[in-house]
Order: C-alpha cells, then sequence, then structure tokens
C-alpha cells in the first residue's frame, strides 16, 4: 500500500510541475529552449515551422525525426505536452494519417490544441488519459512515439504492455527516453527535482531492453545517442528578451532540474536513448512465408549498423530502417551488412564484388533480392521495395556510362530498368529517350 502512495505522490508531483510548466511562458521564442531542442536533434526547419507554444524545451531526441512515419499511418505521442511532436508527425502522415497526443495533465492538452489550431492541423487529436491506460481500442495504431515521457512513470512495464496492446501486429514503438549507464548516487535518487526532471526515475539501459522483451516486442533496440544532458541547465534561466540582463523566472521543472545539474555531471550517470522495437505478427497471415524472398542490403561505410547514430541524423537512413523492420514484420528475411563493418560478407557476396568493381563504391547502396540487384546508390521508399518483392518491376539502378555518360542516379522517369524498357530501350541499361 506504501508503495502505491509513493507512486501516487509522484504522479501528482510530475502532474503539478508540469502543468506549472504548461502555463509559463516558456516557448520556442527563447534561444535558449530552442538550444535544447536543437541539441536532442531538431533541425532549424523543425523548429521554424513550430508554433511559439509547442516547444518548452522539455525534450530528450526527436522521435518523429526517426519513426519512418508515412502517409496515412495512424502515430500516438505519449506525454504530447505542449503538441510539438504531433503537430510534426501530423505534417508527414498526411490528411489521410491521424496523430494523437495523450497527456494526463489538462494545462498541456490546452496548450497543445492550441498549437495545433495555430498551424491548421486537422488530423490530430488529443485525449487527457494516463499513458499506462491508453484510451484507443486493441490493434489500432501503426507507430507510438514518446518524448522523455516514459521515465516518468513508476509503472514501466504496464506502459509498455499499454502501448504492445494498442499497435497493430508489426506495429513499431520509437522512443526518446533517458536512462542510466550506471547507478545514480543516493542523493540524486531521492531528489524529487531529479525525478520530475527526467533523471532519479530512469532506469538502466539493459533493464530497458529486458522490460521490452517481457512486454512482447520483438526487434529491439535501445541505442546511447551521445547528446548532452546537461544542456538542460540552459532552459534554467531563460531570458525572455533577446537582449535581457535579468534572467526570467524559470518553469519550477527546469528550475529544479538546473540545480540538480549544479550538483553532479548527468553525462557520468545517464543518457539520452532512442528505442526501437517492433509488435511481433504479420498483417497478412495467410500469405505463405516460405515464398518470401530475402532482402540483403549491403551498406557504404558507417559508423553503427544502420547509420541512425548521433543526434544529427540523414532522416532517409530512419526511414529506410523503418521500412526495413516492417518488412520484417511482415515475416520476410532482411539482411543487412556495412561495409565499415563487415568487409568480408561484401568480399564473399559475387554479385557485389561485380558491382563494386564496375562501378566502386558510389554504388552503395546496393539492395538485393534473391541475389538480383534491384536498386544502387540510393535507398528506395518502401512502395518500391514492395514492387521488387512482388517481382512486379525492378527499381531503378545507376550504371556507369548509360547512354555514354558517367555514373549518376537515374530517376524512374528516365531509367525505369525493368524487363520491358531493358528489351524495348536498344540501349542495354533500360533508357528511355528522355535521357538518351
Amino acid at each position: 500500500m506504501s508503495q502505491q502512495l509513493n507512486q501516487q505522490k509522484i504522479l501528482d508531483s510530475v502532474r503539478d510541475q508540469y502543468a506549472a510548466v504548461a502555463r509559463s511562458s516558456l516557448s520556442n521564442d527563447s534561444a535558449a529552449i530552442r538550444s535544447v531542442a536543437a541539441a536532442f536533434g531538431y533541425s532549424p526547419e523543425d523548429l521554424a515551422s513550430l508554433p511559439s507554444q509547442s516547444n518548452m524545451g522539455l525534450s530528450c531526441g526527436n522521435p518523429v525525426a526517426v519513426a519512418g512515419l508515412r502517409e496515412g499511418e495512424v502515430v500516438v505521442d505519449l506525454g504530447c505536452g505542449g503538441g510539438l511532436d504531433v503537430i510534426l508527425a501530423s505534417k508527414r502522415i498526411g490528411p489521410a494519417g491521424k496523430a494523437i497526443g495523450i497527456d494526463m495533465t489538462q494545462d498541456m492538452i490546452d496548450r497543445a490544441k492550441a498549437s495545433a489550431a495555430k498551424v491548421g492541423a486537422t488530423n490530430v487529436e488529443f485525449h487527457l488519459a494516463q499513458i499506462d491506460q491508453l484510451p484507443l481500442p486493441d490493434n489500432s495504431v501503426d507507430c507510438v512515439i514518446s518524448n522523455c515521457v516514459i521515465n516518468l512513470v513508476p509503472d514501466k512495464p504496464r506502459v509498455l504492455r499499454e502501448i504492445l496492446r494498442v499497435l497493430k501486429p508489426g506495429g513499431r514503438l520509437v522512443v526518446s527516453d533517458i536512462a542510466l549507464k550506471q547507478p545514480l548516487p543516493a542523493e540524486i535518487v531521492s531528489d524529487v527535482n531529479a525525478y520530475v526532471g527526467c533523471i532519479s526515475g530512469a532506469i538502466a539501459i539493459d533493464d530497458y531492453a529486458s522490460l521490452l522483451e517481457a512486454a512482447g516486442f520483438d526487434s529491439i533496440v535501445v541505442q546511447d545517442t551521445g547528446a548532452d544532458l546537461n544542456v538542460y541547465a540552459q532552459a534554467g534561466s531563460t531570458c525572455t528578451s533577446p537582449n535581457c540582463c535579468t534572467p526570467a523566472t524559470a518553469s519550477p521543472v527546469h528550475a529544479g532540474l538546473s540545480s540538480v545539474l549544479e550538483r553532479f555531471n548527468a553525462n557520468e550517470y545517464a543518457a539520452s536513448v532512442r528505442v526501437h522495437a517492433l509488435k511481433p505478427g504479420v498483417s497478412s497471415p495467410q500469405d505463405t512465408l516460405s515464398n518470401r524472398p530475402v532482402i540483403q542490403v549491403f551498406d557504404k561505410p558507417m559508423c553503427c549498423a544502420t547509420g541512425v547514430c548521433g543526434p544529427q541524423v540523414d532522416p532517409v537512413l530512419p526511414r529506410f530502417a523503418g521500412d526495413l523492420d516492417w518488412l520484417k514484420a511482415q515475416g520476410y528475411t532482411v539482411e543487412r551488412y556495412n561495409l565499415a563493418q563487415q568487409p568480408q560478407t561484401f568480399v564473399e557476396n559475387a554479385m557485389v564484388i561485380e558491382q563494386i568493381s564496375k562501378h566502386g563504391t558510389e554504388c552503395l547502396p546496393l539492395i538485393l533480392v534473391d541475389g538480383k540487384v534491384v536498386s544502387s546508390a540510393d535507398y528506395p521508399s518502401r512502395e518500391m521495395l514492395l514492387k521488387a518483392l512482388r517481382g512486379t518491376s525492378y527499381l531503378p539502378v545507376v550504371v556507369a556510362g548509360c547512354c555514354g555518360g558517367a555514373p549518376q542516379k537515374l530517376s524512374s522517369a528516365c531509367c525505369a530498368k525493368d524487363e520491358q524498357a531493358l528489351q524495348t530501350s536498344g540501349n542495354g541499361c533500360g533508357c528511355t529517350s528522355e535521357c538518351c
């Protein structure tokens, strides 16, 4: 009973202090607040596109940038705050999709609705609820995102079970959160400001992965982004005008966290992590998995397996990684190799060696389906991958000297490179007269 009481006290404190943030003047107009968001992966374009009230300097990552969202999808943001990620997601999923924000604080919901109205977003909705009790049907969501919120919930296993429940088979979880690299000092663990500030409620990185596995998730990755957590101290004394001499009064959350960061180096103990996981299952269980082709991806040298490590990420890479995860969830076999980490695999594949011998490493990434090259020097969309997998057409391929030119990326309008084009073009590379 005492544990339940303590948990309720924690939730009440979190609700009260974040309600105060929602009522504060903190906004995207502040250079300090923008610098916090930028430190965790929001681009200048992202920040410029947002209504001022949506960003309050509460992020620890940018989950929308790495979620691989597509037109028509349903995405849910747990702990949506002022609507920052809901608004960014709404632009990616388009009018046929739906972006749903969940928050337990009415002040935040009101602020998020005002943000959405300011940009004219019509494909969004917001619900007042706790994230361990989602007001959503089973198997109804394509992607769940969250930004520095799950660490605030005492019962994390319950949250993860709820996420699994609402996700469709093959649906994905993409979360930015705080996790621990080593146990915190006792005085930090017992500090309520450290809990509300997303530090002392965090769990170990390995425990995060274990809880996801216990909840029933597959394809789990919990990755330290290397972002600087001490940047939060900048928002602890935020000026309201560019040339002010006296800092404005900070919100309780920022002021409390700033005081905590004065006493210890957060980067030694904690990390901003990027979390990816999939709900098991396939959309079409009647499909015969044994007949499905094998997809192989041969990447250029990259610092990690997918190229999505670090705070600054090429937006094409998380989109493609999300597509590969989706294909895995549908039962396809997907193999991905990085030239920097698995050079022997490149040497052992005759088709890859042939392509590199002809065109150099500029032909990477190479996408092979059942040993046949279907794409070169580019990361194709999910739709193009599906066409290749179904055998209806092949994807554009960069061909050295095609039409007498140097190696180049050829658009589908120029070099369709399907069987019909190869048979009718007469030039041996599938080019149409438009590019030849």
